[in-house]
């Protein structure tokens, strides 16, 4: 009952709590549809405690390269290449839709948004879209969040999983449309490293 109240007073106080999200990810998906490629340093939790940081690189349609201290993951949006300097050692596969990155930021813009329902919230001033998965969705998380710039950016995600695990990515240092090359977003093992082909 409290609950119903607390939902309603919400709603009377604030009858736009609903379409400040669905405006909050129009902001952003149209941001985004002017988006060629960028680049931007990331650094990822799980449960607080720092796991892994490095650079992200994005062009369209969902080519991606993630550049760590001891591997790189690249896409060309068809094939996968998951590379260890350490051991030199190279894992192939192909890329598979119901598998995606937490940092497909396509997959999160447009098709996240088709399985879920939208709210917002702030966040310290901060405006927050939220995504809560319908009953049905494919989705792997229970809720994401996104912490939006005032340029239409994404700043983190929050991601809680089945397990209630939170996977936090926080963005830095954008960089926006600088005609980054195809062949960053695709892969040729180097002579004497150890291939493992999955396709």
């Amino acid at each position: 009952m409290i609950n119903l109240i607390s939902i309603l007073l919400i709603l009377i106080l604030n009858p736009n709590y609903f379409e400040t999200g669905d405006k909050l990810l129009k902001n952003l998906q149209a941001k985004f549809a002017k988006v060629e490629d960028l680049s931007a340093e990331f650094k990822q939790s799980i449960n607080g405690k720092a796991t892994i940081a490095g650079k992200f690189f994005y062009k369209r349609e969902d080519r991606l390269r993630i550049e760590l201290k001891n591997s790189i993951l690249i896409s060309n949006g068809s094939t996968n290449w998951n590379y260890n300097l350490k051991e030199n050692k190279v894992i192939i596969s192909n890329s598979e839709e119901n598998n995606a990155s937490p940092l497909s930021l396509r997959k999160i813009v447009y098709d996240y948004p088709e399985e879920c329902t939208i709210t917002s919230e702030t966040d310290n001033g901060e405006e927050v879209l939220v995504f809560t998965p319908n009953k049905n969705s494919s989705i792997g998380y229970s809720v994401v969040k996104m912490w939006i710039s005032k340029e239409n950016l994404i700043n983190r995600i929050l991601m809680k999983d089945k397990a209630d695990n939170l996977i936090q990515i926080d963005f830095s240092k954008y960089k926006l449309n600088q005609k980054i090359s195809d062949s960053k977003f695709n892969f040729t093992p180097a002579e004497g490293s150890k291939v493992i082909d999955l396709r």
